[in-house]
């Protein structure tokens, strides 16, 4: 597995929250069973799905695509921030435990998070502006 529950849960809060998944070549994409918690996939020519966890490779159909949500990286995720008026104007790792991140919204707005790991970070940036954003 290449993230963690908590990755999962925040681009599902995503999803649930407007932000579509994307299916383009390289994507990382995930969905939920209700049994077995997530599995993660990355988006193949075809379109086809190569499973990281079990290695194998599906088809996606496209009646399919609505059970899934995308995990943006780290750029692209800033790259989300940014495009919904935002600019990063710190971001620091606190007693090399956890990174905190303030942006700044271009009508003045500030937005300070914390979290473990820097994609968590972003995420949950993400999760607090489409939170804010979408409301």
């Amino acid at each position: 597995m290449w993230f963690t529950r908590e990755h999962f849960a925040l681009c599902n809060t995503l999803r649930a929250r407007g932000l579509e998944p994307r299916f383009e070549v390289g994507d990382v994409v995930a969905r939920g069973f209700a049994d077995l918690g997530f599995e993660e996939f990355q988006v193949l020519p075809g379109p086809r799905l190569l499973s990281l966890t079990a290695g194998t490779v599906t088809q996606l159909p496209d009646e399919h695509r609505q059970h899934f949500f995308w995990i943006p990286a780290v750029d692209e995720a800033v790259s989300i921030l940014e495009t919904q008026g935002y600019t990063v104007s710190s971001l620091s790792r606190e007693d090399a435990r956890e990174w905190r991140l303030s942006l700044v919204h271009e009508a003045g707005e500030s937005v300070e998070v914390i979290a473990r790991t820097l994609h968590e970070v972003v995420l949950r940036a993400l999760v607090r502006i489409y939170s804010e954003e979408r409301q």
